[in-house]
């Protein structure tokens, strides 16, 4: 009954463990910022276009309004025409993920340049999940949040951003804190977790208590 138990404890505590949510992006924030303006190549990811790259916040360069989740200092960003992609590994074929990432786009509003506001097209395996005009959330507000969801076809799938602006004019997506993630246990079944694992360890002492 012992060793029953204790497995239960070791079954549940393990559980426990792997209830967080894996995340299968490599260098979902687009760190370290490249240099002003930011142009450049970014660690785990396949650029194309020549204006995309990693910037940090700067009231003069592309990122120039918005706020991102706390911890985050640096946002890749896609100018006019381009688009970023990386390989998935590890997903097990047939089960549902989640892609949620931040977006937002270069505030220039009123001087006539560079203001062009970018469609963002957000893909893993060829089929779109997000597409739609990003516009400038402005001064200090939050970038958008977006979260879609995909069952994936193979161990591995293509991750793909890409942004256009109307007629390939002056206008930036801004983009960070990528994940894609299995589905985390909702607070009810942490809760039933908790409670298994306190009623298996009470069993255990009791158990004890009687040897």
């Amino acid at each position: 009954m012992r060793l029953r138990l204790a497995t239960t404890l070791l079954l549940l505590a393990g559980f426990a463990a792997t209830a967080k949510a894996d995340n299968f992006v490599t260098n979902g924030n687009f760190a370290p910022g490249n240099a002003f303006p930011g142009y450049g190549p970014v660690s785990g990811w396949t650029e194309v276009g020549t204006t995309t790259g990693s910037t940090v916040f700067n009231t003069i360069g592309l990122w120039n309004n918005g706020t991102i989740p706390a911890g985050d200092t640096t946002v890749g960003f896609i100018q006019e025409i381009g688009s970023f992609s990386q390989t998935l590994t590890g997903l097990t074929p047939g089960t549902t993920y989640t892609l949620s990432f931040y977006d937002n786009s270069r505030d220039l509003t009123g001087d006539n340049c560079c203001n062009a506001i970018p469609t963002l097209t957000a893909s893993v395996g060829g089929t779109t999940l997000f597409s739609g005009l990003v516009n400038s959330v402005g001064d200090s507000n939050p970038f958008h949040f977006i979260t879609e969801s995909f069952v994936a076809s193979g161990s591995s799938e293509v991750l793909q951003f890409s942004s256009t602006t109307p007629g390939g004019a002056d206008g930036t997506v801004l983009l960070t804190a990528v994940t894609v993630s299995t589905a985390t246990p909702e607070p009810s079944s942490f809760l039933l977790l908790g409670t298994g694992i306190l009623g298996a360890a009470g069993m255990v002492r009791r158990r004890f208590a009687r040897v």
